[in-house]
């Protein structure tokens, strides 16, 4: 049989070789020991890699900062906040959990230390930031209100007056923190956060704010390790969001509580959190398939939820024998007259100590299709008008 050959069309071939040529030649990185940092001393690394940032931010050919192995010192020396500022269409990267940036122990002794965010006079956009560990050296064992320097960080986006916008974390291990291992806030706009690891967060370990510009946040895979010290608050927290829209909790690992209120249009979906699901102020709130499951010295409700106007509750698994009550859904108080309004509470399984379902101060709700388990009511209903359920109320 003879061989058969075809012959590629012309226009292909002529594509083909457009395509090529049109491949974007691969920009330089800036090794930050080639400009003075070196790893594992005593010695302040901060200023070599502030000059490799510098000579990213100055060259079109270099788009990446890289940290080699090893363990890099940081310190705050005058007023810098952050002390690493990432300019535009920056890469800031390592090669793993090997990749160090650690505070020098000095740190403990005073406030405001933020490692990794946007310049103070311009915002940034376009910035990676993966495959590094970020380490906050501190001592602090748990939160004590005054002595605890509460505002020590590792990344913080914060600008007031310009945007930060199209901000991707990956793969970032960060440890150690007297405050939050993760903040992002004000004028935040693109805020993506993925595949995390996080320990030892004395405040927070991401905390999420924003402001009327802020929105489109993404948090997924993340999770947080055993501590050895008290974490004062969430794994996840989103609290002072002033107008923030569009927020995604997908697929993370929380062995503290999920914080989330103040949003329009958030959707926390697939995690497991080993403490408490907590929220206030939230419109377009969908909560689906999260197993919740409160720790011990939790005896209030597992799930508390206020001042909420449209939420769909589907899908959960509340699994809390020794909380008092499962689901907690309320408003209408004196602070504030909105009620926990257009609800929907459809196919989860809640277990609780007294009472499975608690409404207080709602309007227009649907109950369906799930299965309670208390050893008081299955459902109590105070103040509540418009409710349609297929659960008695004794």
């Amino acid at each position: 049989m003879k061989a058969a050959f075809f012959l590629l069309p012309v226009a292909f071939l002529t594509v083909s070789a457009l395509a090529q040529k049109a491949d974007p030649v691969p920009k330089k990185v800036a090794d930050i020991t080639d400009f003075g940092a070196t790893p594992n001393d005593d010695t302040d690394d901060t200023t070599a890699i502030e000059k490799a940032i510098e000579a990213a931010a100055n060259s079109e050919e270099i788009g990446t900062v890289f940290v080699p192995a090893g363990t890099f010192i940081l310190s705050r020396r005058n007023a810098e906040s952050p002390i690493l500022e990432l300019p535009p269409n920056t890469t800031f990267r390592g090669e793993g959990p090997a990749s160090v940036l650690k505070y020098d122990p000095k740190v403990n002794e005073s406030n405001f230390w933020r490692m990794l965010g946007a310049p103070v006079d311009g915002g940034t956009k376009n910035v990676v930031i993966r495959d590094l560990r970020l380490d906050g050296s501190n001592t602090h064992k748990f939160y004590d209100k005054g002595k605890t320097p509460e505002h020590n960080a590792g990344i913080w986006f914060y600008n007031r007056k310009h945007l930060i916008e199209n901000v991707l974390v990956e793969n970032v291990l960060a440890e150690n923190f007297s405050g939050d291992c993760m903040a992002f806030s004000y004028n935040c706009i693109g805020i993506t956060v993925r595949d995390c690891t996080l320990r030892n967060f004395v405040r927070q370990g991401i905390q999420m704010g924003g402001s009327e510009n802020a929105r489109d946040y993404l948090v997924t895979g993340c999770r947080d390790l055993e501590h050895d010290v008290r974490p004062g608050g969430s794994t996840i927290h989103v609290e002072h969001a002033r107008g923030l829209k569009n927020v995604i909790i997908e697929n993370n690992q929380c062995r503290k509580s999920i914080l989330a209120g103040g949003v329009d249009g958030m959707i926390i979906r697939g995690n497991t959190i080993d403490g408490r699901l907590v929220g206030n102020g939230n419109k377009n709130l969908v909560i689906r398939d999260n197993i919740v499951r409160a720790f011990p010295e939790a005896k209030s409700a597992t799930v508390q939820l206020g001042y909420t106007k449209g939420l769909v509750f589907k899908g959960n698994v509340i699994a809390s024998a020794d909380a008092e009550t499962g689901v907690y859904i309320w408003g209408n108080s004196r602070y504030n007259s909105q009620p926990g309004e257009d609800v929907i509470l459809s196919e989860n399984r809640i277990e609780a100590k007294t009472t499975g379902i608690f409404f207080n101060g709602a309007k227009n709700v649907k109950i369906r299709d799930n299965i309670v388990k208390a050893a008081g009511k299955a459902l109590k209903l105070q103040r509540a008008e418009g409710v349609d359920s297929d659960i008695e109320v004794e």
